[in-house]
């Protein structure tokens, strides 16, 4: 062997490694790509409603507790299904705060291996006024003893809301990117990923004319009002994943956000900040696995006209893995040749 020719042992050993990694991740993508992945799990949802009055924020809320929750992934589609009934028997439903139907529905997908759409739909039946104590401490001009663990209740409530995200991708690609989206993928190696989204969410809250506190029933509930708002949110922020013992991995992502809101037939709107975050970790070995996460989504409003909300969630589940029929994958091939 001539001497000139031993620098290059030292070159191919590390790209021959290389590229036998990269031949690995292909090969479990293209595995991955025919492979259905559903889960069954557990979320409690922790929504408040701020409205700022005389200085002071007062929180209107549903009565959190425990849902059902559904995903389910096929290549680069995924769904999110959270409902009650729910699938243990926690309930927070008393005669104190009152009952919540929640339902919220997703959808998430990429237009091109860059580009990724979210569409969505949430409805929560039935809210309590939390700081009911403090209004009225307000309206008598100082502290009244006697009211404990009674919250003025709005059983015809509705909350609506349809929302929307488009995303950006600036580093990373869709493959990597599908394991943020929900617990349904595991990272196939470290990654970091860098993404601008534009949300876009459509709320109404309606039928809150009628309200209980201590039994008696305040108000018709026949005006029928209704309050509209619409709300813009520019999200820049990044993620990272890791893979730890080749089964386990951790997800973190980070996201500032930029909004404006608007009620609708109202001459309010203003601009303001928020954040939204999420973390994540689980086991995979490939059939099944397991997860479980927490997120923060955070809106700030100091408009007394406008409300702020923040909503934490954390969510537990369990997964299988099978592989989808002949059929849907022939269809999705004819999809994905369109896409490219």
């Amino acid at each position: 062997m001539k001497i000139q020719s031993i620098p290059y042992l030292f070159l191919y050993f590390p790209l021959a490694s290389y590229g036998q990694e990269v031949n690995e991740y292909n090969k479990k993508y293209r595995e991955d790509n025919n492979t259905i992945s559903l889960v069954a799990g557990v979320s409690y949802l922790n929504n408040s409603f701020g409205l700022r009055y005389e200085r002071e924020i007062f929180r209107l809320k549903p009565n959190d507790s425990f849902y059902t929750e559904l995903f389910l992934r096929y290549r680069w589609l995924d769904t999110s299904i959270s409902f009650t009934p729910k699938l243990i028997k926690i309930n927070n439903d008393d005669d104190i705060k009152g009952k919540t139907k929640y339902f919220n529905v997703n959808f998430a997908f990429f237009l091109n291996p860059k580009l990724r759409q979210m569409i969505g739909y949430n409805q929560i039946k039935g809210l309590y006024f939390r700081d009911t104590r403090k209004y009225i401490d307000l309206l008598l001009n100082g502290s009244d003893e006697s009211i404990k663990d009674a919250y003025i209740q709005f059983p015809d409530a509705n909350y609506r809301s349809f929302k929307g995200e488009t995303s950006y991708l600036w580093v990373g690609s869709k493959e990597n990117y599908r394991s943020y989206t929900n617990m349904t993928y595991k990272p196939a190696k470290n990654d970091f990923v860098v993404i601008t989204g534009l949300f876009y969410q459509y709320n109404i809250l309606k039928d809150s004319d009628r309200a209980i506190y201590k039994g008696e029933v305040i108000g018709s509930g026949e005006e029928g009002s209704a309050t509209k708002d619409i709300r813009l949110a520019l999200r820049t922020g990044a993620g990272i994943q890791r893979v730890i013992d080749s089964n386990w991995y951790a997800v973190v992502e980070f996201y500032p956000q930029l909004y404006y809101s608007k009620l609708i037939d109202e001459d309010f709107h203003e601009f303001n900040m928020g954040m939204n975050s999420n973390v994540r970790i689980g086991y995979d070995n490939g059939k099944w696995f397991v997860g479980a996460g927490t997120q923060l989504n955070w809106v700030n409003s100091s408009n007394s006209n406008l409300y702020s909300s923040t909503q934490w969630q954390f969510r537990a589940g369990i997964g299988l893995r099978f592989n989808a029929p002949q059929i849907v994958n022939r269809n999705f091939d004819k999809i994905d040749n369109i896409l490219k």
